[in-house]
């Protein structure tokens, strides 16, 4: 499969050390969405968050993790029915991977699972014709971490996707509004103490510039899960507000400094400029959609 891996390579940015390092775990995570696609798990599940943006919308930023959210409310939800098949699936690409359900004491409604493979073993397949093997400890990890929110809030509108790579597979997706709406909700309502999440505000961007509306109502079921004493449902002109003063907020040093370890150096110029009134003026564009 080593010929198939560096045909995976050819659409990803491998020109320095760091970039070929996130390019083997984007080649892993889209690895690990064919083997999902194999099993019924997107028949109970839907693929949603940055991967998603970057796999099928074309987002030009790195991102660590696999998102889902069931489609129906399942608490008693595990990866573990899906890890045996997931792993045989993998294996088959020539790398000896291993994936395993992640059971927690207090998990809420959130649960997780973790493919992972020796460093040292994916950097020697990815880059046959380079070995940096020797800048890797021979214990060292990758790990892709899956996580599922079992209790969705309701009003996600769904849609099919499609891939050719690394063969051809479908799965279920939550189209860009839902997904938008979900972005403002973590804007609005991410804890994040002495940091902002700056690939948050980046995404954000995304949106407006693509002309994406926001799902309201989505927005509204989330919203009364974070407040559970709110007040009849948030209208857009409330959303704006609540937008405009979260802006004021936050700490843009911080903030940039997280999305500068997800982007390419020649975007820092487009992130070092952003403040309050940059925000302010671009969430003018920002429309809503309801649906019923």
């Amino acid at each position: 499969m080593t010929g198939r891996l560096d045909y995976l390579l050819k659409n990803y940015d491998v020109s320095n050390p760091k970039a070929r390092e996130n390019a083997v775990r984007e080649v892993i995570q889209e690895m690990t969405l064919y083997g999902l696609s194999q099993t019924d798990f997107f028949d109970r599940a839907a693929f949603m968050g940055g991967t998603d943006l970057r796999i099928f919308h074309g987002l030009n930023r790195f991102s660590e993790d696999l998102d889902f959210i069931l489609r129906e409310p399942d608490e008693g939800f595990s990866f573990a029915p899906y890890t045996e098949s997931l792993e045989d699936t993998l294996t088959t690409f020539g790398i000896d991977f291993k994936v395993e359900a992640v059971e927690k004491k207090h998990q809420g409604s959130i649960r997780e699972g973790l493919v992972k493979a020796n460093t040292k073993e994916l950097y020697l397949k990815f880059y046959s014709d380079e070995d940096r093997s020797d800048k890797f400890y021979p214990t060292q990890l990758s790990k892709i971490k899956m996580e599922v929110d079992t209790n969705p809030a309701e009003g996600a509108q769904y849609e099919k996707r499609f891939k050719t790579q690394p063969f051809g597979y479908m799965l279920t997706s939550c189209d860009m509004p839902t997904m938008f709406a979900g972005k403002i909700h973590a804007i609005l309502c991410r804890p994040w103490a002495n940091r902002f999440k700056g690939r948050d505000l980046y995404d954000y961007i995304f949106y407006l510039n693509n002309g994406v509306p926001y799902n309201l109502a989505f927005l509204n079921s989330k919203m009364r899960r974070t407040i559970p004493d709110m007040e009849g449902d948030l209208s857009h002109a409330d959303v704006m507000e609540l937008l405009n003063r979260r802006f004021k907020e936050i700490d843009y040093r911080s903030a940039i400094e997280d999305v500068s370890n997800f982007i390419r150096s020649e975007e820092y110029n487009s992130v070092r400029i952003w403040c309050p009134e940059m925000f302010e003026q671009i969430t003018v564009s920002l429309k809503s959609c309801i649906i019923k």
